[in-house]
């Protein structure tokens, strides 16, 4: 009898591990934040030797600036910004995927392909992407918050 309740608890407690690991793998975890979502900006950085400039600060609150990320589960990636120049919304589609702390998105844009790689962060319920130039000489800090 204590044979057979040993076995089935170990049955069990085997099966909540794989059950637990297998949603794990699903959703795509940085530094404990899932990414699946919509996410909204809240601040947009640039950093140049030390000096950080935000931008579109007043219009980002009062919601006329938009750059929404949407990271959907089946690694699919759409983005809707009217924050391009143009001054109209344009939606972006492509993949995305994580690896380590970088998040790495694909984009189609009129039938060519381009990374896009950010560093990620979270700090609280914000998520912080960061983009450095090749050379180091500046970086773009976008910060999102999950809708």
């Amino acid at each position: 009898m204590k044979r057979t309740f040993l076995i089935i608890s170990l049955v069990l407690i085997t099966l909540s591990f794989v059950n637990c690991s297998k949603s794990d793998s699903e959703a795509p975890v940085v530094q404990g934040i899932n990414l699946e979502g919509t996410w909204g900006i809240t601040a947009l950085a640039y950093v140049t030797q030390g000096a950080t400039q935000n931008v579109y600060a007043d219009e980002i609150k009062n919601g006329q600036a938009v750059n929404d990320f949407f990271f959907m589960k089946d690694g699919k990636y759409k983005q809707i910004s009217n924050m391009s120049g143009t001054g109209t919304k344009e939606t972006y589609e492509g993949t995305w995927k994580i690896t380590g702390t970088k998040l790495i998105i694909t984009l189609f844009i009129n039938g060519m392909q381009a990374d896009v790689d950010y560093t990620c962060e979270q700090k609280s319920e914000l998520l912080i992407l960061t983009r450095t130039s090749p050379d180091y000489s500046m970086s773009i800090v976008i910060t999102f918050r999950k809708k």
